[in-house]
């Protein structure tokens, strides 16, 4: 496995993830084995708009992306949990 090199870049974006509760709140509701749209929403106590807003963040910084209809956290997303 090749190491993935840390650049201040990756620690800006994951820090800037893990102080957003509502980031860290989705992020372990998605854990290891992922969840649908509906899942979470049945998890989480956020708007509709809350959801969707940081939910996309997380995919376009990297941290969750969609596959076969759940959302899955990435290598760097499941970084965050365990930071968590």
């Amino acid at each position: 496995m090749v190491e993935r090199v840390r650049d201040r870049e990756h620690h800006e974006r994951l820090f800037k993830a893990s102080m957003s509760p509502t980031r860290r709140e989705i992020v372990s509701a998605i854990g290891i084995h992922g969840k649908t749209m509906e899942e979470l929403k049945k998890t989480l106590n956020l708007s509709e708009f809350q959801l969707k807003f940081n939910l996309d963040w997380l995919i376009k910084e990297g941290f969750v992306k969609e596959e076969g209809g759940k959302f899955k956290l990435t290598e760097d997303g499941i970084e965050l949990l365990e930071a968590g």
